[in-house]
């Protein structure tokens, strides 16, 4: 798996462009790592980062981008065996649920 940054989830905010901006703590190293650490459901990778939610798509073969989302958009069986194994608690998931 290879990470590659998409522009419209980056720093400067491009006009005009639909997508959920990467928070700054984020850098390709820290994605890199949170590619590594996702966990696939069908064509899609999650990971959580600081309670925060993220998903990847491959976008060309072996090659993914990840963005935000919010907790709603994460699959259900991921979130519950993530509040179990405590990698996020309750209280992250209400503040980063939209």
């Amino acid at each position: 798996m290879r990470y590659e940054s998409n522009p419209k989830h980056s720093d400067p905010w491009q006009r005009g462009r639909r997508g959920a901006r990467c928070p700054r703590n984020v850098d390709a190293e820290q994605a890199l790592r949170l590619l590594s650490a996702s966990e696939r459901v069908d064509n899609k990778r999650y990971a959580v980062f600081d309670g925060q939610a993220f998903c990847a798509q491959e976008h060309a073969c072996g090659v993914w981008h990840g963005y935000p989302v919010g907790w709603g958009a994460v699959p259900v069986a991921i979130r519950n065996r993530w509040l179990r194994t405590g990698r996020v608690r309750r209280r992250e998931l209400r503040r980063n649920w939209d």
